[in-house]
């Protein structure tokens, strides 16, 4: 059945984080429509990227990035897909103001998002009312 919880991890490398992205994508299809979904896969797809840019920046070797998605029961409008994108290292601030920092404002924007970092790592949570998809009518 479409919208049951998706799991996915992987190293936090940009190869596994666009992969990531790529399968979010396909699961989400099923329950968003096109523009929601481009919203969403961009808003996961930043929140992996903060990931692999500051999460083991100080670490000897990557650590591991996870993403858990799931849908609630339908309600009046649609149903809230929740998404939680996890690591296990220690925030690391982006070096130099300019072009980046953006991330985490695009998120707030894309969905309601919260983040909760410490020494044990890092959880983004984003959360969005997704209305239900238009049923194909054969032709």
């Amino acid at each position: 059945m479409p919208g049951g919880p998706l799991t996915l991890s992987g190293p936090a490398t940009r190869a596994d984080a666009s992969a990531i992205r790529r399968d979010f994508r396909v699961w989400l299809t099923a329950l968003a429509d096109p523009d929601t979904a481009d919203d969403l896969t961009l808003a996961v797809y930043e929140a992996l990227a903060n990931v692999v840019d500051h999460a083991y920046a100080s670490a000897r070797r990557r650590g591991e990035m996870r993403l858990w998605a799931a849908v609630s029961p339908p309600l009046s409008g649609g149903r809230d897909l929740v998404v939680t994108v996890s690591d296990d290292g220690s925030w690391r601030r982006a070096q130099a103001p300019g072009w980046r920092g953006r991330g985490l404002p695009l998120m707030h924007t894309l969905a309601h998002a919260s983040v909760i970092s410490g020494a044990t790592g890092t959880v983004v949570q984003m959360r969005r009312r997704v209305a239900p998809v238009p049923a194909l009518v054969p032709a």
